[in-house]
């Protein structure tokens, strides 16, 4: 009778042949039939052309949204047809007054001042020497007119002093502290 050591020899053994044989009838008996190949390769046909369907599809959508594109760009790009001087005169006598341009003149709507042209000016010193500053008057309500700011290149930040506790409170019963 055969020791432990020598059944765990045999069994290495018939493993070591019957491994490799097994795996090649395996192998053999593992393959797709005929018919199973000719049904791959058709379906694989048919999945190329559906796939190169699909992409002229999109090609061929593609440039239909270009040329959409295009013709809008176009149609944007051209003025509208000119209309016809009695229909826009009928138009604006039944909305009322018009100007001299033809355009209407709606109610309330301010009067329209003569444009006088601006001439250039070469030497806007001498402009500003010449305006009128006598009518002016000193004490300017901040709510009525605009402030004007004065700005000096040559003060220094020194000059320039603020003091809080002259400040005159406009609201008193409020209590701000």
């Amino acid at each position: 009778m055969p020791t432990l050591k020598e059944w765990i020899l045999i069994g290495a053994f018939v493993a070591f042949v019957l491994i490799p044989v097994c795996w090649k009838f395996w192998k053999g008996w593992d393959r797709p039939s005929l018919s199973s190949l000719l049904e791959m390769k058709r379906r694989i046909r048919e999945r190329d052309m559906r796939d190169a369907f699909i992409e002229e599809d999109a090609k061929l959508r593609e440039q239909h949204r270009l040329e959409a594109e295009r013709e809008l760009a176009l149609r944007k790009a051209q003025a509208p047809p000119p209309v016809e001087k009695s229909i826009l005169t009928s138009a604006f006598g039944n909305l009322g007054a018009t100007d001299s341009t033809g355009t209407a003149v709606l109610e309330g709507s301010a009067p329209q001042q003569d444009a006088i042209p601006i001439m250039p000016v070469e030497n806007v010193g001498d402009l500003v020497d010449s305006l009128e500053t006598e009518g002016i008057v000193e004490n300017v309500v901040p709510e009525i007119a605009p402030v004007a700011v004065q700005l000096h290149g040559d003060a220094g930040a020194d000059e320039v002093k603020w003091d809080p506790s002259q400040d005159e409170d406009d609201w008193p019963d409020i209590g701000w502290t």
